[in-house]
């Protein structure tokens, strides 16, 4: 029966209105089925403005002109009563619960709204404010752990950082895009990463994925199509899933406008930082040594030594320079919108801002959000709307992986008797001081001498028309546009580690998206028994992009960022990029007694990036749901809703633009002992082949997917169960596979990759108590997958998905499971037994299979709690399964920092077994720098990727006050993100990812880490 939580959503979201009122009515609204009240019906004024909402107690209060007859009341699964105005001046009413369980509409392909029951595929709702409550900058943070068979995963707790978001594993393409299709109001959107190079690498900056710049107080609803079945409309594009976001609008708010502030505050902490050794110092070989990356020095007892960092003779002591450099970040969120609605239209206005402070020093992101949605009714026969949202965004940005300037880089391998507080980071001659050489710099020097700035400017919005042409026919078409200029500065000043003479880089990064949609929809009762609807269609979509660079790559001056104060340049980098599809479709549905349902749906495109003979294609779908709990004749009481479905559906995904035909561009030769030439070379240009052999047979890739499922509700809807199991196989996969540098080129694009993946995903909700001032609700998520890959190409058994250019790295491998880390392992006899050499170390042998890094099962537990206007609910989410590579771990005890490495004056014996005698290995060691020098291989920081979270709690009070005028309703509360983790992967965060948001995922070193945060939450209603 959904009622408590839907009432959630519906008391918060609208208010009472009443005008020049003569008398009061007043009542109780319950329901029939068990007596209990409903809170948040809605109860209107027949034939004139106004009306209220019941309270947590069912009960309501409203004043009606003179002249009003009667009132209505309807509240969502239940079916609405029209009463008339008695004399008493008391109205109560029982509300009689849907038939079919909740006739729920949802939003599906193309913006069509479909009763739930009807649907032969697996689509999910998540609700706007279930999104905003706990303050996440970036909303797909805010999807953890809340539907089925999503995985998103935060790449870092640095602001502005991107995260990946996946729909049934994330791995129909080996190279290509593997994220799902965004779609705001109707308009397909850009979820770039634009200068993120650390998609699938091992550095970059931690720039946002686009889809960042909505504001998650502006979303109404988010709706999930996972499979193919689902988003097949969409064409290539939706491949990979679609999430459907639907902003607010000003419907519900009929009468007065309604005014809505919203507002908190918190305050980040990191979380999961490494343990230390405190009682060895820098250096080597038990002596004190400056400038090198190792602590593997003396034992610390406080002699005195000499410390060119200070100039002077100190005394060896502890410092912690983790704690001295971090900081707490904060975050404050300001929104604030309007809404109204007439008979005939309505709108919605909102601003907001959101700022986010670093645990970094000098390190933030913020944003600010402007939207306007109209929609009009201009006759009985056309309306006319439009939503426009603009997005600035700016902060100065983290660097991420093995950049020298990743504070966290050289923090993390900071020794404990580096006073980095007392020492500074600058010499008066302006040069580094710093614990180490090298490219990698004091984190102090980081945040104060080099930035990576960004401003971004984003508008996105569409117009849209509909025209009624009869009772069956209608029209409608949609122009959207999705527009965004990012300008970059990256800044690096004279004496930084990787740029000694400074270095300067501009970026201007354009992108433009127009969507245009035409639709015809007819829906005909053809008997009594039978109905029909269609949706055809056609759309056309276009891409453009430009990147212009210009790279400074020394100053003539210190701590001057301008291009003026470059004293050389590289050639500027220019890349400019087109691309259209055109699609026409069509989606046609039957149904039969509203039980039993068909949907048929076809769709044709035409792609710019394929060649002439294969850039149209063709993807059918057909899925099915049967409603069967009425016609058996089972008891509603025991199953009030029953519901078999499945589908199944072809899709596409196309190349990337200039793929077929080879390209050129700017030459540059090295002779191995100068940095060689680089054209244009004084006033001559240059330009060479592309090192990628393109293809002029290029095909699509390919996907054909099963699902079935089946939702059942029981006890009244007191409980419920969604569950799907699914199949897919992708085939055709466009890679680049190495090949031969003798031929002129260092990789071809082919057509050859093939993967399958089969899950299985449940969603259950409960309501274990429900009372008039008190109700227990329960979303449970589970999700299982497992996927193969099938070919990758013949004569190699796998491909490169990202990660180091030597070990470790994650590939596809044949055979296994999507994602693979491969890297340096023991070397074992027969028997298992680890291979020792002479002086008693372990072998190792390169390119060992480590680990599949695909889940073996994630879920999620959502307990929520009201008691009058008390509110308190929680979300724990899981992980299990699958291994991940714990680099930040392995240099740690490189550099002899790890607690691990104190022992380090132990007697040790390498348990293995001698490479030329085949005896037990006996020779004793000790854990010293030589033995982590030698010693180490990857296949020991490998580990299962198991944790689980205590991911937000949010308690909250909600004074109903329900008054004329003023604050209708105020709710103030506390809530925290990311409260535990329990894991047993040391140092780390095992959801971070040093590899961006490509598909390269399973491995860490040094990322940004994850951030707790407590915040407090303050909303008003006007």
């Amino acid at each position: 029966m959904k009622k408590l939580i839907l009432s959630l959503f519906v008391l918060l979201c609208m208010s009472t209105f009443a005008i020049a009122q003569d008398r009061t009515v007043s009542g109780t609204v319950t329901s029939q089925g068990d007596n209990l009240p409903i809170p948040g019906v809605s109860v209107k004024i027949v034939g004139a403005a106004g009306g209220a909402i019941t309270g947590s107690d069912g009960k309501y209060s409203v004043n009606v002109p003179s002249g009003a007859t009667a009132l209505q009341f309807s509240f969502i699964g239940y079916t609405t009563e029209n009463r008339p105005i008695n004399s008493s001046g008391v109205i109560n009413v029982a509300l009689v619960g849907d038939s079919q369980g909740l006739n729920e509409v949802v939003v599906t392909a193309l913006g069509i709204k479909r009763e739930k029951k009807a649907l032969g595929f697996s689509v999910t709702e998540v609700k706007g404010d279930e999104l905003a409550n706990v303050g996440n900058q970036n909303v797909l943070n805010s999807m953890n752990g809340k539907v089925a068979g999503v995985q998103v995963v935060s790449s870092g707790g640095a602001p502005g950082q991107a995260a990946r978001i996946v729909i049934r594993g994330g791995n129909k393409s080996i190279s290509g895009n593997n994220e799902p299709l965004f779609v705001v109001d109707g308009v397909p959107i850009s979820n770039a990463n634009d200068g993120n190079s650390a998609a699938n690498e091992v550095e970059g900056v931690s720039s946002p994925n686009r889809s960042a710049d909505i504001n998650p107080d502006d979303i109404e609803t988010m709706t999930v199509l996972k499979g193919s079945a689902a988003s097949v409309l969409y064409g290539n594009r939706g491949s990979n899933g679609v999430v459907l976001i639907t902003t607010k609008s000003g419907k519900g708010s009929k009468g007065k406008p309604v005014i809505t502030f919203n507002s908190n505050l918190a305050v980040d902490n990191a979380i999961q930082l490494p343990e230390y050794q405190t009682e060895f110092a820098q250096g080597t070989y038990g002596k004190y040594q400056e400038g090198v990356s190792r602590a593997f020095g003396p034992r610390i007892t406080g002699q005195e030594v000499y410390s060119p960092a200070a100039g002077k003779n100190i005394n060896l002591q502890v410092f912690d320079p983790r704690k001295d450099f971090l900081r707490s970040g904060t975050l404050i969120n300001t929104n604030l919108s309007v809404a109204q609605s007439t008979d005939k239209s309505d709108y919605y206005l909102s601003a907001g801002q959101s700022k986010q402070e670093s645990i970094v020093p000098n390190q933030g992101f913020n944003k600010a959000n402007v939207r306007l949605n109209m929609n009009n009714k201009i006759s009985d026969k056309l309306s006319v709307g439009f939503n426009v949202g603009y997005t600035r965004s700016w902060g100065d940005l983290a660097s991420l992986g093995q950049s020298g300037s990743n504070p966290f880089f050289a923090l993390y391998g900071m020794p404990v008797t580096w006073n980095i507080k007392g020492y500074g980071y600058e010499r008066p001659d302006g040069s580094q001081i710093n614990f180490r050489g090298g490219a990698f710099d004091n984190p102090l020097w980081t945040v104060n001498k080099t930035f990576n700035n960004t401003q971004t400017d984003r508008i996105t919005g569409a117009v849209n028309a509909a025209y009624k042409a009869n009772e069956w026919l209608d029209f409608s078409y949609r122009l959207g546009n999705d527009y965004y200029n990012d300008i970059s500065k990256s800044f690096s000043d004279i004496n930084t580690g990787s740029n000694p003479n400074g270095a300067l880089t501009n970026t201007n990064t354009y992108r433009q998206e127009l969507t245009s949609t035409f639709l015809m929809n007819i829906n005909k009762r053809l008997s009594e028994d039978f109905n029909f609807s269609a949706t055809l269609g056609q759309d056309y979509n276009q891409r453009k992009s430009h990147i212009h660079q210009q790279i400074g790559t020394a100053l003539s001056v210190p701590g001057y960022p301008t291009m003026t104060n470059v004293a050389s340049f590289r050639p500027d980098y220019e890349f400019m990029s087109l691309r259209r599809t055109i699609g026409a479709f069509a989606d046609l549905k039957f149904d039969y007694k509203n039980f039993l349902f068909l949907n048929i749906t076809g769709r044709n495109e035409w792609s710019s990036t394929l060649p002439t003979n294969n850039r149209s294609y063709f993807y059918p779908g057909v899925n099915t749901a049967f409603v069967f709990n009425e016609v058996l004749g089972i008891n509603p009481d025991v199953l009030s809703f029953g519901k078999i479905r499945a589908g199944y559906a072809k899709s596409t995904r196309d190349a990337d633009p200039y793929q077929i035909y080879d390209s050129y561009s700017k030459a540059i030769f090295g002779d191995g002992f100068t940095d060689g030439v680089e054209f244009p070379f004084g006033q001559t240009p240059g330009f060479t082949v592309s090192d990628i052999l393109k293809n002029p047979n290029l095909k699509p890739e390919s996907t054909k997917e099963f699902e079935f499922g089946t939702e059942l509700r029981f006890l009244k809807n007191r409980i419920g169960l969604d569950v799907t199991y699914f199949a897919n196989k992708n085939t055709d996969g466009i890679v680049a596979i190495d090949i031969s540098p003798a031929s002129g080129t260092t990789n071809a694009v082919l057509n050859s990759g093939a993967t399958r993946s089969r899950g299985l995903e449940i969603g259950l909700n409960a309501s274990p108590f429900r009372s008039a001032n008190f109700s227990w609700d329960i979303n449970v998520t589970f999700s299982r997958i497992r996927s193969k890959v099938l070919e990758t190409y013949p004569g190699i058994d796998k491909i490169y998905m990202g990660g180091f250019s030597g070990n470790p790295a994650i590939f596809a491998v044949k055979g296994e499971r999507y994602g693979t880390i491969i890297g340096t392992g023991y070397a074992r006899d027969e028997q298992g037994r680890v291979i020792t050499d002479d002086d008693g170390l372990p072998t190792f042998v390169d390119g060992i299979n480590l680990g599949h890094t695909e889940a073996d099962w994630t879920g999620g537990i959502r307990n929520s709690f009201k008691y009058k206007g008390i509110g308190l609910d929680f979300l724990i989410d899981t992980r299990q399964g699958g291994f991940m590579y714990n680099g930040t771990e392995e240099l740690l005890d490189f550099y002899g920092l790890s607690k691990t490495t104190a022992d380090r004056e132990k007697d040790f014996v390498f348990p293995g077994v001698n490479e030329n005698t085949g005896q037990p290995n006996d020779v004793v060691l000790q854990k010293d720098g030589d033995y982590y020098s030698f010693a180490q291989g990857n296949e020991e920081y490998v580990y299962k990727n198991n944790w689980v979270k205590l991911r937000e709690a949010n308690l909250n009070y909600t004074f109903n006050l329900n008054k004329e005028k003023g604050i209708k309703s105020l709710t103030v509360g506390v809530y925290g993100r990311n409260l535990f983790i329990w894991t047993h992967v040391p140092h780390v965060d095992p959801e971070s990812s040093s590899f961006g948001t490509g598909n390269g995922q399973g491995a860490t070193r040094f990322a940004f880490p994850t951030t707790r945060s407590f915040g407090l939450n303050l909303k008003a209603v006007f």
